[in-house]
């Protein structure tokens, strides 16, 4: 009888054992079950993002679905692609920490970390997206950083949820890397402002403010003494009509990084341009210029106006235009590297042809073929001036006279004329420069150029994109230029334009959604490298595929890797 007991008791203990690990299994089961759609619906959720009108869906997520509001959503945003998003399969800690930053806005951060992968001396060290989530301030839970492929448990995705409610509160990351005597800094704050149209600046300083609103800043660092930088027009390389992607120009030169550079007007720049010694831009009175000369070491700022021309026996000469057709009574000076040829050149005007600083050739336009001498430039002039140059013979010595308004300009080699002045000498400059408020206060995308006394640094500020980065004012984009630790510091052609390259890769997202073609590009050179183009492959003007995917090309690193550093000449770290 007791031995029945037993088994009866032993037989119900095995039952009840049973019941007990099946339920432990469901519930496993069920904390590893968190599907994509689901986590992505707490993260809009968690985020307080109200749902966008006409949303649109992937093919895949049907409008029945549960989170069909919130996926839609999402993808109008422009947080999430509009790709096959398996709504229903189960999200892993890798797709759980990529879905967490794309929601908050950094997936551009992440594709660049992506791209880094692709570097040979930077890629097989991680996973690019765990590294980016672990460098963020706050950090990600560290716990999750490891085993990407895992299922996302129960506690890992409160944990995640948790992480990112503590980044809408305020989140910044800043990383640099350097690569051939450049540092290239980057710094992003904020989280997406999803369906914010809106924008009424507060002034001050935008890092790191109270609100954290979405703000990216890459830059490139340079010390004159080891790189060189040289201007870059794409006409001379026959790709376009004049313009070209910033990857192609970059490319072309096989150059360490690139950064646009002035204002400009069909092709041609805007303004002051000395480049290589030679006059390529008229003077805009009152603007302000940076001007350099890489075999001196020289960097200045100062007001870029100026009178040029040539002074002859006969009178005073003044260029009043630069690589454009000269008005009646005028004359034009063309410069070889902005253009092959003086297309377009009137019947009336005589060409003058110089080269070594004498004359080479003086004859009617009719009768010229307009090319521009590689080692020199030509002059067409008409009416009035026509009649101070038609004298001049082959061989005659001409040499052309500035009178800067800023004198330490003359001793430059490269300038261009852009502005408004930000800082001097570490204090704020306000002067508007002529600009209209639309351009000084409103927000926009911005290119800086400026020096920290000892090094020569570039930047660009995204902005336009409410998801990404909103921009900066004028006002704002001196206090970026302060956080920088720039001393001068000067600001170029921004909107659309502001584009910057590190090895190849497109290190910001410009507001058009891709690559705008530029005439010409500031190219960071090995010191004394050759200004030699490799064959580039014309794009006909059509460059819609250049998108903020596609970072251009690259080859393997030819330089050692000077170091990967952070936290290492970082004044991002110390903002005010």
């Amino acid at each position: 009888m007791e031995t029945v007991k037993r088994h009866k008791a032993l037989f119900v203990f095995s039952v009840r054992l049973v019941i007990a690990l099946f339920i432990s299994l469901l519930v496993q089961n069920a904390s590893c079950a968190a599907s994509r759609a689901e986590f992505l619906g707490a993260l809009f959720s968690e985020l307080k993002y109200a749902a966008a009108d006409g949303q649109s869906l992937p093919a895949d997520v049907p409008p029945s679905h549960k989170f069909a509001r919130e996926i839609g959503s999402s993808v109008k945003y422009g947080l999430i692609p509009k790709e096959p998003f398996s709504p229903d399969a189960q999200i892993d800690r890798h797709g759980a920490v990529k879905m967490a930053l794309m929601m908050m806005g950094w997936g551009f951060e992440a594709s660049l970390y992506e791209s880094f992968e692709n570097l040979p001396d930077l890629g097989g060290s991680g996973d690019p997206v765990f590294f980016l989530a672990a460098e963020m301030k706050p950090a990600a839970p560290g716990a999750l950083l490891v085993d990407g492929s895992t299922p996302l448990s129960d506690s890992g995705r409160d944990s995640l949820l948790s992480w990112v409610r503590d980044c809408a509160k305020g989140v910044r990351w800043n990383r640099v890397l350097s690569y051939g005597g450049v540092d290239l800094v980057i710094y992003r704050q904020g989280v997406a402002m999803p369906g914010v149209t809106g924008d009424k600046p507060k002034g001050g300083n935008p890092i790191a403010s109270p609100l954290c609103e979405p703000l990216f800043v890459a830059a490139v660092a340079t010390n004159l003494n080891s790189i060189d930088t040289r201007i870059a027009f794409a006409g001379p390389l026959g790709i376009g009509a004049g313009r070209a992607p910033i990857t192609d120009i970059s490319n072309a030169y096989d150059a360490i990084a690139a950064v646009n550079g002035g204002f400009f007007a069909e092709g041609r720049p805007l303004g002051t341009m000395l480049l290589d010694g030679l006059h390529a831009g008229k003077p805009l009175p009152g603007r302000s210029a940076v001007g350099w000369d890489n075999d001196e070491n020289l960097l200045v700022f100062g007001r870029g106006n100026a009178r040029i021309g040539i002074q002859t026996p006969r009178g005073f000469v003044e260029f009043s235009k630069f690589n454009v057709t000269p008005p009646p009574d005028e004359a034009a000076l063309y410069t070889p590297g902005v253009m092959i040829s003086a297309a377009g050149a009137p019947l009336d005007a005589i060409e003058v042809a110089v080269q070594g600083g004498v004359v080479t050739l003086c004859s009617e336009a009719r009768t010229s073929n307009h090319m521009i001498p590689r080692d020199g430039f030509l002059i067409l002039a008409r009416g009035r001036s026509r009649s101070l140059l038609g004298y001049l013979e082959p061989g005659a010595a001409v040499d052309i006279a500035t009178d800067w308004e800023t004198p330490a300009f003359s001793a430059c080699t490269n300038l261009i004329q852009a502005g408004p002045l930000l800082m001097q000498n570490g204090l704020f400059v306000n002067s508007p420069e002529t600009f209209k408020s639309d351009i000084l206060d409103k927000r926009h995308p911005r290119t800086i150029m400026g020096s920290d006394g000892s090094r020569t640094l570039w930047a660009v500020i995204d902005g336009r994109n409410p998801i990404h980065s909103r921009g900066a004012t004028m006002e704002e984009t001196r206090w970026v230029a302060k956080s920088l630790g720039l001393r001068d510091a000067i600001n170029m052609d921004g909107g659309g334009s502001s584009q910057l390259i590190w090895r190849g890769i497109m290190m910001n997202w410009p507001s058009d959604g891709k690559q705008r073609p530029l005439p010409y590009a500031l190219l960071m050179m090995p010191k004394g490298a050759p200004m030699t183009a490799k064959t580039v492959t014309a794009h006909d003007g059509v460059y819609e595929n250049l998108d903020r995917g596609e970072y251009g090309e690259w080859g393997p690193a030819s330089d050692a890797v000077e170091s990967i550093i952070m936290d290492t000449y970082n004044p991002m770290n110390d903002v005010d």
